[in-house]
């Protein structure tokens, strides 16, 4: 036990607990991730002599329970989670619920299963003390020993106990997808035979073949949580037998195979779970089955992708294909009746000869060299790098993001895309319109969906028929050399001089439009003509975009400064201060955000954004000396405990700038998110259960939202803010 170091906390052990003559109840709710690891967590902690609870199967009481505690949009499953865990609530005496980071090397899990614990203690919080270890496989081996060891420790069990727990553990896992993969069970089967005390004999029937003599196969795909949760998807199974549809499912087949079939899809892997959706899809596309169904719940991240892919594929090859979304809206007579539409439609296409898959979606589509170069537009991102992209011999094509692209990205998006992604999307089709032969994505190294961005972004531009180029700054490109060879590769490889040059000067753009950007906030709410900081501001943009050296930089920085301090103010006003948190998009581009911070200024509103959505600060040189992640290290002292790791895009910091905001005496916070954002509906849950009292007003960002709507709730917010400041003797509460 010596040299161990404990990374994660767990509750301490109540008295009466240690003292009674029972052994130690351990709660595990039957949801998300339970059909894959379950008899590993029973073997577990039933060898450290604990008792196991599982929640019965979902029922409707769960449902409604899960969604009268969790707010916004988060996903069916999550929310039906939360009410399996409050089933348990006098059952147990800990709930197991770990925050499942990685299960394997540098992929990532949704963000909702990251921060799963600290959203189940925020909206159940009748619920036991959770044991919540982080499961990371990119920590390597030592790491998951001393997660078991330390659970092994609460019960008070021995260092060689938790081995032979550990042990047991392992084995009982392996032997698990043994029984799927040679004998063909599914899941619930294979933990039925060997946990019988948990399942009762109905229902598994419909799990088993369709009667002989079926002529049709079905696979069926999607994550096991939804597959077998026989509530949420009316009994999907005992559908298609009764209609005569044999069913393969992906957890009956060689891993291997599944991952080696997905690469013909993607490039690589970037969920967790991605083999059993992509993978899954695209070996039985290739194989003979007569139609493939997915199933997917509404404002899942991940599926938002890769179901995308998936159909698009087999659009292209003659499969017949069909996605069914599942919410807390569905009914079990809309289900049914496209069930049988689609096995209908099968039948009469079975004998049509369909083409072989594999397509080369790139052969003869790419130029060796550059000529114009298109990203998307976010904030003031044109006007920092066009001139420094002369310097290097690029014409650089940056669109303005405006009504018509948000249209573009809501035509070719996938339904449940976020606004993000169809803003960007859009962005890409008007710069090849514009002329540009290579587009460029940075992606992102967490477990937001933006790391995936690109990949669904570039089918969908082929599909329309577009011949460009594909460059990305991806997360293995670290630090300022690789910045810098990024940038070379898209500057048909200029010297290095030139790309050096280049990268200073935009990079000292993005500063001083930060610069100015955050003065302006401060003048805008105390100014006495409205609208003369953004006229100030705006020329500021366009002087700052004409520079063509950093001398010339320099003074028009400084001129711009001083033409915000000369503009004329109520010197005796003390305006409301509000932070503005949110994911980095949505809260850093004006029209997706309806002009928001400006809006408020004219509200007399000081506004404050988080220091990580300033694009200035991930450029700095400062950045590649780990300040950002120092940054990000700070706030997670103001997060925990209500949320106790990082889930990825910016979830973490909303929650604790809300924190740390409330105790600097700020008035309020507006929290800016795009609709079905995962980090920020984490954020989104967490942020009511802090003990701060400072009003929150969500702004959730979709193609739907108008400024008529976002004024009327700035203009309520601001009033309520007026209130309170007045109640509290003129003065912003004080946390």
């Amino acid at each position: 036990m010596r040299g161990l170091t404990f990374t994660f906390d767990i509750p301490t052990i109540r008295a009466e607990v240690l003292r009674r003559e029972e052994a130690v109840r351990i709660g595990i709710p039957r949801g998300l991730l339970f059909y894959h690891y379950f008899p590993m967590w029973m073997a577990f902690f039933e060898e450290l002599g604990a008792e196991v609870v599982v929640s019965p199967p979902t029922t409707e009481e769960m449902v409604s329970l899960g969604c009268s505690r969790v707010i916004g949009d988060v996903c069916l499953p999550v929310k039906v989670f939360c009410g399996h865990a409050f089933s348990l609530k006098d059952r147990c005496d800990y709930l197991f619920i770990p925050a499942a980071h990685s299960t394997r090397r540098e992929l990532y899990n949704c963000p909702k299963f990251i921060g799963l614990p600290d959203l189940v203690r925020a909206t159940v919080p009748e619920c036991p003390p959770i044991i919540d270890p982080d499961l990371d496989i990119n920590k390597g081996r030592q790491y998951l020993y001393e997660t078991a060891y330390k659970l092994g420790f609460l019960m008070e069990r021995t260092t060689s106990d938790v081995e032979s727990a550990l042990g047991k553990a392992l084995d009982a896992h392996r032997l698990y997808g043994l029984r799927m993969q040679r004998r063909g069970l599914r899941s619930p089967q294979a933990i039925a035979e060997v946990f019988p005390q948990f399942y009762g004999e109905n229902g598994y029937h419909d799990l088993e073949p369709a009667a002989s003599g079926s002529t049709m196969t079905v696979a069926l795909i999607g994550h096991r949580y939804l597959l077998y949760d026989q509530h949420l998807n009316y009994r999907l199974f005992h559908r298609l037998r009764s209609i005569g549809v044999n069913i393969v499912t992906a957890e009956t087949m060689d891993r291997g195979k599944l991952t080696d079939s997905m690469l013909d899809i993607v490039e690589g892997p970037y969920w967790g779970y991605e083999d059993e959706v992509v993978g899954a899809g695209a070996y039985y596309l290739r194989s003979d089955v007569d139609g493939i169904i997915s199933v997917v719940a509404f404002g899942c991240g991940p599926d938002s992708m890769m179901i995308e892919l998936l159909q698009r594929r087999a659009k292209h090859i003659g499969k017949p294909y069909l996605n069914l979304v599942l919410d807390e809206h569905s009914s079990e007579g809309g289900l049914v009746t496209r069930i049988e539409a689609f096995v209908d439609m099968v039948r009469r296409t079975q004998h049509r000869q369909r083409k072989k898959v594999y397509i080369n979606r790139r052969d003869g589509q790419e130029k060796e060299s550059i000529d114009a170069l298109g990203i998307p537009n976010m904030g003031e991102i044109s006007a920092a790098f066009k001139t420094a992209a002369k310097l290097v011999d690029i014409d650089l094509i940056v669109p303005t993001i405006t009504k018509h692209t948000i249209s573009l990205g809501v035509r070719y998006s996938p339904e449940q895309a976020c606004l993000p992604f169809k803003a960007i999307l859009g962005a890409f089709v008007e710069c090849l319109e514009q002329g540009a032969d290579t587009l460029f994505m940075v992606t992102s190294s967490n477990a937001c969906r933006m790391g995936y961005y690109s990949k669904v972004h570039e089918e969908i531009l082929r599909d329309l028929g577009y011949k460009f180029k594909f460059l990305r700054h991806r997360p293995e490109d670290k630090g300022l050399l690789g910045v810098l060879r990024t940038i070379r590769r898209c500057t048909n490889h200029a010297s290095w001089r030139k790309v050096v040059e280049a990268y200073i000067l935009g990079t000292a753009k993005l500063k001083a439009l930060d610069d100015l950007h955050r003065k302006a906030a401060k003048v805008r709410a105390v100014e006495l003509q409205r609208g003369q900081t953004d006229q100030v501001y705006q020329a500021g943009v366009e002087a700052i975009d004409e520079a063509l050296s950093l001398l010339k930089l320099k003074r028009v920085e400084h001129q711009y400064q001083r033409e915000l301090n000369r503009v004329a103010i109520d010197t005796a006003a003390v305006p409301l201060k509000v932070g503005i948190v949110g994911e980095m998009y949505v809260v850093v581009e004006p029209y997706v955000n309806l002009n928001l911070e400006v809006e408020l200024g004219k509200l007399g509103v000081e506004t404050q954004r988080n220091k990580t959505t300033y694009i200035s600060e991930w450029t700095s040189l400062k950045s590649y000396m780990g300040v950002l992640t120092a940054e990000k290290q700070r706030l997670a002292k103001y997060a925990y405990p209500h949320l106790r790791r990082d889930v990825g895009g910016h979830g973490l910091e909303s929650v604790a700038e809300k924190v740390r905001l409330a105790r600097e005496g700020y008035d309020g916070i507006v929290h800016v998110a795009p609709f079905t954002c995962m980090p920020e509906s984490i954020a989104q849950n967490v942020m009511p259960r802090t003990e701060e009292n400072i009003p929150v007003l969500t702004v959730l960002c979709d193609e739907q939202a108008t400024q008529t709507g976002l004024l009327t709730r700035l203009e309520a917010f601001v009033d309520l803010l007026e209130r309170r400041r007045r109640d509290n003797g003129g003065v912003a509460a004080m946390q």
